[in-house]
């Protein structure tokens, strides 16, 4: 990501992952040294737990069972779902 870029982490993240990607947002000071299964569990387990609709993040149980390999990885969505919020009415603030 350029330093001017105007795209977020979460965003710039979510971008490389929905194009299979993923890597390019591992540091590079690691010098490839890792396991790129492990850099895709912890990218869509971090990605599950900023989910633009919080009904849909997980619990901490849930985050620790995908990371430790005890549970299967979530699909994602490859576009970052856009985020909606419900107004409330009159009616419902009285």
């Amino acid at each position: 990501m350029g330093e001017d870029s105007e795209m977020g982490l979460i965003e710039w993240v979510w971008d490389l992952y929905g194009k299979g990607n993923f890597l390019m947002a591992v540091d590079e000071r690691l010098h490839s040294d890792y396991n790129e299964k492990q850099v895709e569990c912890m990218i869509v387990v971090g990605l599950w737990c900023v989910h633009p609709d919080k009904r849909l993040r997980p619990s901490i149980r849930q985050a620790v069972h995908v990371l430790n390999f005890d549970a299967a990885l979530l699909n994602l969505p490859t576009n970052m779902p856009v985020p909606t919020y419900q107004v409330p009415t009159i009616r419902q603030l009285w």
